[in-house]
């Protein structure tokens, strides 16, 4: 759009305000500007145009056929721009539309459809899509409203939410427990059948293993897979099936443990929490998306601690 266009947008505004006033002087009330300014403006229309629009008089103005058709074009075109404020002002206020949120692999869709469930059942004209990638991912040109993540993020150019704690816990099944036994030292898990995401999808979940105690040194250790997945689920359901040991993320298992179909080794040994945190586009985000982080917030805030 050139810069013509857009000052020729002013005056069809003022044009149409002098129609609809029914004089300079009411329109120019109305606009805040001065009746002399408005007769400029009009006048500067009517030249640009090479067209009379208005006949005037000391007491009223009339289009002329020329001026009434174009009115009624430059009112379509006022209406347009009015209906298009209209629309992002109800995108502000409402949770409505398509929320597109990015996550790793190493963070399954899992935690984040608990989190995000009960907005969408009051919500029936939002839609969630999930895009699940270890790849770096441009928000602006995917169109991803928000990125989930642990860890520390790469890229300062967008905006950092702070969501919760990630714990993590080396997990085994009842059932490789007791074929295997249980290990009783952190060395002991070395010897230890280990499963883990390959080492792209392995992002805060495996690399090296470092477990501390309060009352007793640091120790660290690699392990050596034995299988590796490319996805968090399938990882999973092998050490439930009882494969195998694995470093897994609390969010995803809590309802394993809970039940007793996985549990934690060690418990005496901590493993470094991850942040989980959020990556948003800019500060003035839809409403959808401010609400989808409090949901997020409340979520992660009260399942990590």
């Amino acid at each position: 759009m050139t810069t013509q266009i857009l000052n020729r947008l002013k005056l069809i505004g003022i044009y149409c305000h002098v129609v609809e006033s029914g004089s300079m002087r009411e329109a120019a009330k109305k606009l805040g500007i001065s009746p002399p300014a408005v007769s400029q403006y009009i006048n500067q229309l009517e030249t640009e145009l090479n067209v009379t629009l208005l006949y005037r008089s000391t007491r009223r103005i009339n289009m002329s056929e020329a001026g009434e058709k174009y009115y009624q074009q430059g009112k379509k075109m006022l209406n347009a721009a009015e209906q298009a404020e209209d629309v992002i002002n109800r995108s502000k206020q409402s949770i409505s539309g398509q929320l597109r949120v990015a996550i790793p692999v190493g963070l399954a869709a899992r935690p984040l459809a608990r989190a995000l469930k009960p907005m969408l059942q009051e919500h029936q004209d939002l839609t969630l899509s999930v895009f699940a990638s270890d790849k770096s991912i441009d928000l602006i040109q995917e169109r991803i409203d928000l990125v989930v993540d642990c860890g520390e993020p790469e890229d300062s150019n967008y905006i950092y939410h702070f969501l919760g704690k990630n714990r993590k816990f080396v997990c085994a099944s009842p059932s490789y427990l007791k074929q295997e036994g249980s290990p009783v030292t952190p060395a002991d898990l070395e010897s230890h059948i280990w499963l883990s995401l390959g080492e792209t999808e392995a992002k805060g979940i495996l690399s090296n293993v470092e477990l501390k105690h309060a009352k007793s040194d640091t120790y660290r250790f690699t392990p050596k897979p034995r299988l590796t997945f490319n996805n968090l689920n399938a990882l999973i359901s092998h050490v439930q099936e009882g494969h195998g040991i694995a470093l897994l993320p609390e969010l995803e298992i809590k309802h394993l443990l809970d039940s007793g179909d996985l549990v934690t080794l060690l418990p005496d040994w901590q493993i470094e929490n991850h942040n989980i945190f959020a990556l948003t586009r800019d500060k003035k985000s839809p409403y959808k998306v401010k609400a989808a982080l409090e949901a997020l917030k409340a979520h992660f805030g009260s399942t990590a601690t």
